[in-house]
Order: structure tokens, then sequence, then C-alpha cells
């Protein structure tokens, strides 16, 4: 019998004028029912032609709030408050037509009069019995169709006004087989209140008690952003992986799509989700004024921090854009994309190496950028280990033809971003920067030109390409095992537009010379990253997906740091953003005479790895 049902429910959809005729229906028994009331059912009181009179006299504007509002167009197997809404504004509309037929039809027509306590009452009794037969229909609907399965216990993370949203989705959603059987919240006012029939609960009892009583399998964070500190997510997410409980959140409103929550996107939390920081304070309006109606270059335009500096970029209204890039592909995807996202810019292509001098001079000739963004760099501290020529042609020497050509060409800002890896470096890559460091503060120290060099050093990059945190996730995805390289290796991380917008405002906090700093925040354990993002995934570190180590790789670090031994830091306008203070240096000094020829035993002198020996660098880098 149910299947008949259910199959009868999918298969038929009331038309329109239906579901009209019915609606006018339950509106005249109703107005029936009221006047029997009104008179006590004393029939004898009631002439059925003043009864029939008023009921054609008032048809007319209950059909006008039907054709203004479309009461009869949705699905009644669906509604929803919107639909309510609907049916109470058109029904109003018909009230206030009795109204008018009552007060000023029936000084012409005295059997139009209607008693205002039958109005009223009759507004109210159809209302709320149109509304009941819509809801009945709908949980009918939803009782026949739905499967018999267990459900799955939750609570929602927040009882506010995107909590109950979220409950309210989750409940209408029947592909879900969840059940919401509590809210947390950490207002001490709402604890033990009941919300739509749900209590709220503190945290302590709900993570103390509730959930293993309830066996709850699955905590939504539902708390704006405006409203929750990453902190306090990061703390709320631990102590779920605490008590083996997998966490989802909704997104932010802005999120939405069309602004309205839908259950596909409450997606589980992600760790970039954990380990961003509250975002810089960036003058924009010094940045602003900077970049408006300027000419722009930004090499290495296609990679991670090339591609959301440009992204940045557009957002100030520059004169132009020139993105320069070798990696064609990259640099096509990249055009398609801010096609769409920024149609009005002014934005020029060009495939290009930094190496190549003749090219990149024809470049700047042709577009004469004001500001320089150097993102160009090669950055794989393994695969350069293997390749270290094309580190330091790259690297090297991408960044000393940019410099030299800025400085050729007028450019009024060069902005080089560089990486921690260039202090005290130990690796190929390290090196190469830290080269490169130290020939733009010569170039800006010893020629006094007019184009101020400025250099920005950070971390790692959440999300990069080739970074921790998506070599993880794939191997997740594929059943592990996910590999660090030592138990005890820490990082520092920020977001790639954390990074821009410090590249963007160096540039206008610098004079010249300087190396810029971010406070990068609290160092992050690989391994213990490792292990929450396996959490985060629903498995459990070591049983469902095995952690294995697989030893340093030539020239990795334990530690990053931000600073060189004698180095210090002196404070700017942004308390996130410091400048490096840096010990002077003779860039005049002739460099060292007998170092080999060029194959003498000097140069053929090599790590295990194939990479130069660590003096051969760390001579000219860490001096």
């Amino acid at each position: 019998m149910k299947e008949k049902l259910k199959h009868w429910f999918d298969r038929i959809h009331l038309p329109r004028g239906v579901v009209l005729v019915g609606d006018l229906v339950i509106i005249a028994s109703v107005f029936v029912f009221v006047l029997l009331l009104r008179y006590s059912f004393t029939t004898i009181l009631i002439d059925p032609r003043h009864v029939a009179l008023q009921m054609a006299a008032g048809a007319p504007f209950f059909l006008l709030g039907a054709w203004l509002f479309r009461p009869y167009k949705g699905l009644i197997r669906h509604t929803a408050m919107h639909d309510v809404v609907v049916v109470i504004k058109a029904h109003l509309i018909g009230s206030l037509g009795l109204i008018f037929v009552s007060t000023v039809l029936s000084t012409y027509v005295p059997g139009l009069f209607i008693p205002n306590s039958v109005i009223i009452v009759h507004f109210f009794v159809s209302a709320m019995t149109l509304v009941a037969v819509r809801l009945f229909v709908q949980y009918m609907y939803r009782r026949i169709t739905s499967e018999r399965v267990a459900k799955m216990n939750i609570m929602i993370y927040g009882a506010g006004e995107v909590g109950l949203m979220a409950k309210t989705v989750i409940r209408a959603d029947r592909r879900l087989q969840y059940n919401v059987v509590g809210f947390i919240d950490d207002n001490p006012a709402l604890h033990g209140k009941t919300v739509r029939g749900v209590q709220i609960y503190p945290p302590d009892v709900a993570f103390g008690k509730i959930i293993p009583m309830k066996d709850v399998a699955e905590v939504v964070i539902a708390i704006s952003p405006d409203f929750i500190t990453k902190q306090r997510k990061r703390e709320i997410v631990d102590r779920c992986l605490e008590h083996h409980v997998q966490v989802k959140a909704v997104p932010a409103p802005a999120h939405w799509i069309n602004g309205q929550l839908r259950t596909d996107i409450i997606q589980r939390v992600r760790i970039e989700d954990l380990l961003g920081r509250p975002p810089i304070k960036i003058d924009n309006h010094e940045v602003s004024e900077g970049i408006r109606n300027r000419r722009v270059m930004v090499t290495g335009g296609a990679g991670s921090i090339g591609s959301e500096i440009v992204r940045q970029l557009c957002t100030f209204h520059p004169e132009s854009i020139v993105l320069v890039d070798q990696a064609e592909s990259a640099l096509f995807d990249l055009q398609m994309e801010l096609k769409v996202k920024f149609p009005d810019s002014p934005l020029f292509y060009e495939v290009a190496d930094v190496t190549d001098r003749f090219r990149m001079d024809r470049i700047l000739e042709r577009y004469r950028p004001e500001i320089i963004y150097h993102a160009s760099a090669y950055k794989h501290v393994p695969l350069m280990e293997d390749n270290p020529y094309e580190a330091l042609r790259t690297n090297v020497g991408g960044t000393k033809n940019m410099a030299d050509l800025a400085v050729a060409h007028g450019v009024l800002k060069f902005v080089m971003v560089s990486t921690d890896k260039a202090v005290n470096p130990t690796n190929v890559m390290g090196a190469s920067k830290r080269l490169c460091e130290l020939y733009v503060q010569s170039v800006a120290e010893l020629d006094r030109p007019v184009t101020q060099f400025i250099t920005t050093r950070f971390g790692n990059v959440l999300g990069s390409n080739g970074s921790v945190i998506p070599l993880f996730r794939k191997q997740i995805e594929k059943g592990g095992p996910v590999t660090i390289t030592h138990r005890e290796i820490i990082r520092y991380f920020m977001t790639i537009p954390e990074a821009c917008q410090l590249v963007l405002e160096a540039g206008f906090l610098g004079k010249g010379g300087e190396i810029f700093l971010f406070d990068m925040g609290e160092p992050v354990k690989i391994l213990d990253l490792a292990k929450k993002m396996i959490s985060l995934s629903g498995l459990k570190p070591y049983e469902d997906i095995d952690i294995v180590e697989t030893g340093l790789r030539p020239g990795e670090k334990l530690y990053e740091e931000l600073l060189a031994t004698r180095e210090t830091t002196q404070p700017t306008p942004h308390e996130k953003i410091m400048v490096a203070r840096i010990r002077p240096k003779d860039y005049r000094r002739s460099p060292p005479q007998d170092r080999g020829t060029p194959h003498g035993p000097r140069h053929r002198r090599r790590t295990r790895t194939g990479a130069p020996d660590e003096g051969d660098l760390a001579q000219v880098c860490v001096e």
C-alpha cells in the first residue's frame, strides 16, 4: 500500500486551477462555519440568500489576492515558510475586501453587512486552515516517501540564526538521514532552553554527557565567521576529534547559493580553515593610491603567489597589468579566469623567461612598467638540490636581469618575493634566494637608483602548488600512507591572500633596501598536521591511514627561520609586519681570487645529491 501511495505522490501533480478552487472551497466553508459560530448555530438567524450574496461579493477580492501573490503555484508537498507567507498575504487581500463589502457596499445593499467579529475570526481560522492543509500534505509526503533507515544523530554547534537555518535545511533534505538531537552554544543565557523542539546544551555537558549517551556521530559548526575566532574554531574541532566525532561547517553567507543555505555546501572542515589567522589590517587606501593608474608588471604571474597578486591588483584599478610567465598552459588558464572575473581590467600576457635578458628588455621597453612584483622563481627544495644550475640560473640570473632592467628603464618600485629558506640556507633553493636578496640590496645601496628595491620574506603558503597540504590530501584520498620526512619537523604557514597582501603593502611601506617579514603566527608540527587531516577525513591515524617517516630530504631543515643569526627586527606601522634590521655588508669588496678554474677541483666538488658543496654557496650567502 505504501509503495502505491509513494508512486501516486511521485506521479500526481495537482493542476493550479484545482489548488485555487480547493482554496476557495476552504475559504467559503470556513465563512459559513464562522457565521454559524457567531449565531450559536441558530440557523433561523441566518438568511442563506444574504450569505450567498456576501460570498459572491467577497469572491472577487479573494481571486484578486490569488492573482497578485499566486499561492496556488507552489508544490504543496514541498511547502516552505515562503509559501506560508504568500498564502497569508493573498488571504489578507480577500479579508480586506470583505471589510470593504461590509462597510461600503452594505450601505447600498443591506444584505451585504457582515459583523466585524466574523471577518476577523474568518481571517485567522481560514488562514490557519489553508496553511494546515499544506503542511499536512507535506508531512504525509515525507512520511510515505521516506525510507525506513536508521538515522545518524548529529548536533549543531551554534543556536543562533545560522544554526537554526542549518537545522531547517538538514531536516528538509530527505537525502540526509540525520536526526538533530541538540544544539551546543557558548552563550550561558541559552543553556537549558529549547528552540524548535531541540534543547541547547553548554559545551561541557554536550561533550561530556550528551554526545556519548546519544551516540552522536557528527557536529555541524553553524556560526557566522563574524562571531567565532580561528582559535575557538580550532578548540571546537579538537574537542570533536577527541570524541571521534566528525566535524562539518556551514560556510560564510557569502558562499551560499543565491543567498540560500543548502545542505550540499555544508562540508567537512578543511585544515586550511584551522591554520589561518585573523587577517592583517592592510592600509588599502595607501595601496590603492599607489597602484591606481600605474603600469604594473608581475613576473611569475601564473604561479600561486603571482596569480593572487594579479587578482588583488585588479581591484585597485591600475592603468595596466603585464603578466610574465614561461608556463604557457598555466598562463592561458589564468587568462580565461581573469577574463570572467575582471572583464574590464587592462591585462596583458607575455610568455617569456626572466633569464632571457633581451626578451625582458623588449617587454619593459614596450609596456614601461612603473612597479614590478618579481615572483618568478623555482621553489621546490628537493628538485633544486638535483638541479642546482637551473636554480641559480633562474632564481639568481632572473632576479639580476629584472633588477638591472628595472634600473635601466626607470621603474619606480621593484618588490621581490623571497622565502624563509633564504635565512641561514642549507639547500640550493634557499641559497639562491639569499643571493637574490643580497643582489637586490646591493643594487639599492651601491647604485642609489630611482628604483626602490624592496624584499618580502615569508614562510609556507597554504594550498600553493606542491605544498604539503595538497600532497597529504591526495595521499589520504588514495588510502595512504601519509609520508612525512621527520616526526619533529616544524613549519610556519600563511594563506596565499595573506602573503600577497604583505607583498602589496610592503611596496608602499618601504623606501628601498628593506626586507619585510610577516608575523607567521604559531609554528605547526607536520606530524600533528598529518594526524589532524586524517581525522578530519573521518579516519583514524595509524589505523585507517598509516603515517610513514621517510627521513629528511637533502637540504631540508627541521625548523625554518625568518631571521638570520645577527638580524633583528624593528616595527612598522602594522603590528603584523616587521622590517629586518640587516647588518651592513661591504658590497664593493672584490670576490675571492683563487677559487679554481671552471673545470678545476673546486667546481667538481659536489654533495652526494649532486648539489654544489655548501662551501661554494655559503661563502657568499651566509657571510
